[in-house]
Formats: structure tokens, C-alpha cells, sequence
């Protein structure tokens, strides 16, 4: 077996992989399904996989390093708001929660948080550098000084991946389908990015 082929037979795993754990879940993926959706056999899933656990790490693994550089981009082009900043993030955090994985990701978090705390400590500093970001704008007199910054994340983080992991259920309340909702998120990003805009601007602007 080549570098190529051992490449595109990994990928083709990975992928057939997060399909099934994205409408299975993790207890309910099977390794036999898996290797049917790759178009494999058992003995080469276990050959590249030796577990389930293995191949959900590694989906974890890539998808955090994808994830944590959108956090190390608030201290890039100084010239640029942080009104535009804000925005930008916010449409780009919703984006890649959608093609990523990260909604089922973020659900087995909170089935198991050990493997988030344990897989992320080399990505800690992306985080420091938002907090940091809207220290110094504090600092500055740029946004509102009695926000904490931490405060800050948690509530734009909740804002993007709350609606997103609801979708069903807010579907279903609201009476629409699932392509309704789709339409009704197109412009999400937008009206939240303005909600926590005004909510950091002083009182006076």
C-alpha cells in the first residue's frame, strides 16, 4: 500500500466516520457501519482504527485544529474595528460549526467533558488572545469597561452553537421546516454580531 492510497483510505474513514457519529452519536455508531459507508472491510478499518474511540479522537483532534487559529486572529490587522472584527468571527465561527463536525463534537463534550480538557491545553493561548483583545479594548475605553471578557466569549459562543444544536427543536415550536429554519439563520449571524455590538458600546454612543 503507497503513501497515496494509505492517505485517501484514511480520509475516506474519517469521513464515513463523522457521517455516521453525526446521525448515530457516539454510542450508537458501529464500526461495521462505518466500514460500509468507506467501502472497506473490518480488518482495514482496525488496520488504520484500532478503536472507536481512536478514530472520535482524531475527528476531535482535527477539528480543534481548525477551530482554536480563528481564536489567535483578534490580535491580526490592527486597522481594522472591532465592530468588523466581531462580525467577521461570528459569521466564521457559524459557518464552521455547520461544516465541521462541531455540533455532534459539542454534544459528546457535554457527555464527556474529560476529553475536552485533556485535548486542549496546547490551544489555551488562542483563547488568552480573545480575552486579551477585549481587555485592551476595556483598557482603552473602546467598550464598555463592566463586561468581563470571559463573559464576553461565553455569551457569543452561546449566541452562535445554541440555535444551531436546537435546530429541531426550534423547528418544531416554531411551527416551520427544517428549510425554513435554514432560511431564518441565513440572516442570524448578522443580527447577533449587532445584538453584542450594542451591548459593548457605551451607554452614551
Amino acid at each position: 500500500m503507497n503513501a497515496e492510497t494509505s492517505i485517501s483510505t484514511e480520509e475516506a474513514i474519517l469521513v464515513a466516520a463523522r457521517k455516521v457519529f453525526e446521525s448515530k452519536g457516539f454510542d450508537g455508531a458501529r464500526m461495521q457501519e462505518i466500514s460500509d459507508r468507506a467501502g472497506i472491510n473490518r480488518a482495514l478499518l482496525h488496520y488504520y482504527f484500532r478503536s472507536k474511540d481512536k478514530m472520535f479522537e482524531r475527528i476531535f483532534d482535527e477539528a480543534l485544529e481548525r477551530f482554536m487559529p480563528l481564536l489567535s486572529t483578534w490580535d491580526q490587522d490592527p486597522d481594522e474595528s472591532w465592530e468588523l472584527k466581531l462580525k467577521r468571527f461570528i459569521s466564521t465561527f457559524i459557518t464552521f460549526l455547520k461544516a465541521n463536525s462541531m455540533l455532534f463534537l459539542l454534544r459528546e463534550i457535554i457527555r464527556k467533558p474529560d476529553l475536552l480538557s485533556s485535548r486542549t491545553k496546547r490551544y489555551r493561548k488562542g483563547l488568552n488572545k480573545f480575552v486579551l483583545y477585549f481587555e485592551r479594548l476595556k483598557q482603552e475605553g473602546q467598550i464598555r469597561s463592566d463586561v468581563d471578557s470571559k463573559h464576553i466569549y461565553i455569551i457569543m459562543h452561546s449566541l452562535c452553537s445554541f440555535p444551531l444544536m436546537n435546530a429541531i427543536v426550534f423547528s418544531y415550536s416554531l411551527r416551520i421546516s427544517t428549510k425554513e429554519y435554514d432560511e431564518l439563520m441565513a440572516g442570524y449571524p448578522e443580527i447577533i454580531s449587532n445584538l453584542l455590538i450594542q451591548m459593548l458600546k457605551h451607554q452614551n454612543n
